[in-house]
This record gives structure tokens, C-alpha cells and sequence, in this order.
């Protein structure tokens, strides 16, 4: 059997000490094989976008290892980790930089990196994600928000990595443009082999994009389970189960005040 492109044993993250000692993770583990796409999912303050945050180093590891390709990555992160592991944040008006243009904003990772021929991986790039040549100069206020996000991605995949960790990479977008991004994602993993791993509050998004999830509660791995099972509406934990039916959403009868008791 191959190694699994991820692998997450006991992964532990705590901040701060003493009375302020916040155990943040608590022994989560998971594997990820390539080319797959794996969710972490629960509700604010579960931990999963931490664990993401813990595998790229921009979170402290308490306990526990993440291999990446077969590999135990080491702390602080090399450069050989983030040509192999790239991640996207929630949020493209905060994650890019707003007084750098796109073309800027695309080569600098090729210039951390020392990679050449920038100028034919940055038009490369923008026609992966769906943008042409005449965003190239753009600055980001000149950009709407899933603009924006496409940028975020074409910097993530510029330096061809192996993985791509997506923190929320929807949820600040309007529903209509979520759809897109979604998609792209979707085909960009099958044109280039990429495995994800997407926290997402949305079960929706999740079973949209993913093939198994885990779910997380208060640092803890509560259940693994497959995007299938989300989309029947079926689980065997009940905090699953939970999450499940708070994703339904509205119904007028659950908001339907109780008939009248004549007295």
C-alpha cells in the first residue's frame, strides 16, 4: 500500500499557559491519499480551520506528527514544505495585499523560490483559474471579491504544489459566485491531481467537493464519514446527525407557534 499523501497522527495544538491554557486540538488524526479531497467540518471554535493552520506551521504543534508525502515535516516549515503544500484563506480581501498588483502579488512566491520564466507561469496561472492577461496589472480593490479568491488560488498553484489546504475559501463570497469557486476547485484537483483538505462550516460546500469528512467538536475528532452519508442525511453520532439537520435550514413549521388551548 502506498503512503497516503497526508498523514495526521495525534495532532495536538495548545496556546498559552497556565489558566489561560487553551487546548485547541486534542489528538485528531486522519490520512488523506492523493488526489483526494478530505473536509474537516463543525461549528465555530472546533478546531478545524487550527489543524490547518497546525500542518502549514502558522500554529504551534504541541504533540503529535504530520507527514506530508511520506515525509515527517519539520518545524519551522522549509522551503521544500511549501513547494509541496500550499493553503487559501477564507477571506481574499485580507489574504492579498492591497497595494500590490496581481502581476506582483503571482511572482513572488517564483522569486522566494528562485523559479524562472516568471512571465509565462503568471499568464499560466491566470488562465487556470479563469482570469486573462488584463488582470494582470490590476490591484485588488479593482477586482470583485471572487476575482479576488481566483487570485488567491492562482498564487497557491503557482509553485505546482502537491496539496492544497482551503480554510472557508467560499464563505465570504455571495452565494451566487460560491458556486464558481467551488467548481474551479473542483476542476483544477482533477487536471492536476491535487489533494485538499477544505474546513468548511457548510456541510453543503463538503459534500460538494469532498469524498470523506471528519467532525470536529470542541478540539476533538468526533466521527469520519463520507459525503454520501451527508447527502442521505444520515450519520451515527449524534452531534453528526446534529449538524445535518441544523444545515437543512428553515422550515416554516419549525418557527409555527403551538395551536391554542382553549381553557
Amino acid at each position: 500500500m502506498t503512503d497516503p499523501m497526508l498523514d495526521i497522527q495525534n495532532l495536538k495544538v495548545v496556546f498559552g499557559t497556565g489558566r489561560l491554557r487553551v487546548e485547541a486540538v486534542k489528538d485528531v488524526s486522519f490520512q488523506v491519499e492523493a488526489g483526494a479531497a478530505y473536509g474537516l467540518v463543525g461549528e465555530s471554535g472546533s478546531g478545524k480551520s487550527t489543524v490547518l493552520r497546525a500542518i502549514c506551521g502558522l500554529a504551534p504543534v504541541s504533540g503529535g506528527r504530520v507527514f506530508v508525502d511520506g515525509r515527517d515535516v519539520p518545524t519551522p516549515r522549509d522551503k521544500a514544505f511549501y513547494r509541496t503544500v500550499q493553503m487559501v484563506f477564507q477571506d481574499p480581501y485580507a489574504s492579498l495585499h492591497p497595494r500590490h498588483t496581481v502581476d506582483r502579488t503571482l511572482s513572488e512566491p517564483l522569486a522566494i523560490h528562485r523559479e524562472k520564466d516568471a512571465e509565462t507561469r503568471i499568464l499560466q496561472a491566470l488562465r487556470e483559474v479563469g482570469l486573462g492577461p488584463s488582470f494582470r496589472f490590476r490591484y485588488p480593490h479593482q477586482l470583485s471579491g471572487g476575482q479576488r479568491q481566483r487570485i488567491a488560488i492562482a498564487r497557491a498553484l503557482i509553485l505546482r504544489p502537491k496539496v492544497l489546504l482551503l480554510d472557508e475559501p467560499t464563505s465570504a463570497l455571495d452565494a451566487s459566485v460560491q458556486a464558481e469557486i467551488l467548481n474551479l476547485l473542483d476542476d483544477l484537483r482533477r487536471k492536476m491531481g491535487l489533494t485538499y483538505i477544505l474546513v468548511s462550516h457548510d456541510l453543503a460546500v463538503v459534500a460538494h467537493l469532498c469524498e470523506r469528512l471528519l467532525v470536529m467538536r470542541h478540539g476533538e475528532a468526533v466521527e469520519e464519514t463520507t459525503a454520501a452519508a451527508l447527502r442521505s442525511g444520515q450519520a451515527s453520532n449524534e452531534y453528526t446527525q446534529s449538524l445535518i439537520d441544523a444545515s437543512r435550514g428553515y422550515s416554516r413549521e419549525a418557527v409555527q407557534p403551538p395551536p391554542a388551548i382553549a381553557v
